[in-house]
């Protein structure tokens, strides 16, 4: 069990607007835990980024044996009310995200599954605050090692990527053709910092166990493998888990990030910080986009 001390330091991280709207804890059993979309995310950041884009959000405690802090909000949308189930995030990396993915998955029933956040572009064809659709991913730490005689050694990198569902990728693409890029951008307080147009990308997100500072590895990446569009640590492991962890009744997924950096050396004439918030605002406003007009 959560002690209360743990549960006050973990939501005075969420900053003031998600506080004032954060309601008190509410005590459902099993038979209730119906909810049209869950959303994950890694950090307080990305969690908090999307929590104050809610109508209504509350702590919501279950009388499962789970050490989650789960957050219960609303959304009015286009085709009626939606009901979402966000956990708070435990930490960045593959083995948080399956954790959290799995516990979703196994313990609630959920129509959609949705991650969103932030993440590193592939710079020959992103920019900063570009959003990213993760048609598919794979695990670029996937390697076959092999030494010759001659001593030198061979990698081979897999290509074992898992995929969003068909139907829901042509609903994402429909979007992308549909949604207002440059009135998201212009909702951003400080989108005079940011001069070159808001884009859109559907295509593959690469994840790894770094957090990639890396020139080196960063070639490597887009030499080995093709069409790459942005690198992070969780879409992967999320995306592993959402097609193998269920028999049936499957939600659909995807991962919605936006691109904070390039992963590696290049010398941003804004902060990390800036470049961040700008990031956080873009994706979270996207998949609310995509929530309002196309999540029936």
């Amino acid at each position: 069990m959560i002690e209360i001390t743990q549960i006050l330091v973990n939501a005075s991280k969420f900053g003031k607007e998600a506080r004032e709207i954060l309601g008190s804890p509410k005590i459902v059993s099993s038979p209730e835990l119906y909810f049209d979309i869950g959303i994950i995310t890694a950090t307080d950041e990305e969690f908090n980024s999307f929590v104050v884009l809610l109508e209504e959000c509350e702590e919501f405690n279950t009388d499962l044996n789970d050490s989650t802090i789960y957050y219960e909000g609303k959304i009015s949308t286009n085709n009626g009310v939606k009901k979402i189930i966000l956990p708070y995030p435990i930490s960045m990396g593959v083995e948080a995200v399956v954790s959290t993915t799995s516990k979703l998955l196994t313990q609630f029933n959920l129509k959609y599954l949705f991650m969103v956040g932030i993440c590193a572009g592939n710079k020959n064809v992103t920019n900063i605050g570009d959003v990213i659709i993760a048609e598919k991913s794979l695990n670029y730490n996937e390697i076959v090692e092999v030494q010759k005689e001659d001593k030198d050694v061979k990698k081979k990198f897999r290509q074992n990527a898992d995929s969003i569902d068909k139907n829901l990728k042509s609903r994402l693409s429909l979007f992308t053709k549909q949604i207002d890029l440059p009135k998201i951008k212009g909702k951003y307080k400080d989108n005079s910092d940011f001069t070159k147009p808001l884009k859109c990308h559907i295509g593959l997100m690469v994840s790894g166990s770094s957090l990639l500072r890396s020139d080196s590895k960063i070639k490597e990446i887009n030499e080995d493998y093709h069409g790459i569009k942005g690198m992070d640590m969780e879409t992967n492991g999320f995306y592993f888990t959402s097609s193998h962890s269920l028999k049936d009744s499957k939600p659909k997924f995807v991962s919605i990030k936006s691109v904070s950096d390039f992963g590696d050396s290049t010398n941003h004439k804004l902060s990390g910080e800036k470049r961040k918030s700008y990031a956080l605002h873009t994706s979270s406003t996207t998949l609310l986009e995509f929530i309002f007009n196309h999540v029936k």
